[in-house]
């Protein structure tokens, strides 16, 4: 009982933290970036890959994007096809947002952790691990939306699919909590936060897929349910990078207390 105590007391401790913080507006700044950054992704990638890319566009997002926000995306990324200036707004966009991004973690990182301004050459290599792991969680939903196609084939499937994608997004993540972080001295000092957003994201990438495809019964919005989900989804998975620090430092914040005592 004295663990579950502790549990729930951790617990309560966290939702208080989010809420006093306003994670949720540094939050919806992030969504903002990483949505402004999306199109120009595709756009680079498109112009590595060419007609390939085109192929393959309808065949890799219909478990993230309903069917108008589908759409939207082919237009918008064959539409710039051969544009070298295109290319370059979408390098300077995707740069502007990624640096944004990184920004603004770094600040509910010192925030939360109530720690003072790092030097210049921190500050560059703590972004540098931020995007470094979000660009690695892409790729690990990615690839595991590859291994494991929604809807699963049975029960262990699907679970296999989930618990696959929790740790390789939790491994994704631990350095992005570890590295800038001044309380989590450890990597196993980082690991709660890193698995609270992995079960939280995995949580969100397969609500977003159900949406997805079952689009053609709940878009009543039409194409802006499409734009809709994604500013959501996005949102949401920012609020979890911030629960993320929130658990590490309420964590470390209740083991000093302990040994104090």
């Amino acid at each position: 009982m004295g663990r579950l105590a502790e549990a729930i007391e951790s617990a309560a401790t966290v939702v208080r933290v989010v809420y006093e913080q306003d994670v949720k507006y540094p939050a919806a700044a992030l969504a903002y970036y990483a949505f402004v950054a999306f199109i120009p992704l595709l756009m680079l990638l498109f112009a590595l890959v060419g007609e390939r890319l085109v192929t393959r566009i309808h065949g890799t997002t219909p478990e993230f994007l309903t069917p108008g926000a589908q759409r939207l995306v082919y237009e918008a990324t064959t539409t710039a096809t051969g544009r070298t200036w295109a290319v370059l707004f979408a390098i300077g966009v995707l740069a502007w947002s990624s640096a944004n991004v990184a920004v603004g973690f770094l600040a509910v990182v010192e925030r939360i952790e109530r720690v003072p301004e790092r030097p210049l050459g921190s500050q560059v290599r703590d972004a540098v691990v931020v995007l470094g792991s979000i660009g690695l969680a892409i790729v690990a939903i990615v690839g595991t939306s590859a291994l494991f196609p929604l809807p699963p084939d049975g029960p262990v499937a699907g679970l296999s699919g989930f618990v696959v994608l929790v740790l390789a997004l939790t491994v994704a993540f631990l350095p992005m909590y570890y590295v800038p972080s001044r309380s989590a001295t450890t990597p196993s000092a980082a690991l709660p936060g890193a698995l609270v957003t992995a079960f939280g994201w995995t949580l969100v990438h397969t609500g977003v897929h159900y949406y997805a495809a079952n689009a053609g019964r709940y878009a009543i919005y039409g194409v802006l349910s499409g734009v809709i989900i994604i500013l959501t989804s996005l949102y949401l998975a920012a609020v979890l990078l911030m629960v993320g620090i929130v658990v590490n430092a309420t964590l470390e914040a209740t083991g000093a207390s302990r040994l104090g005592t």
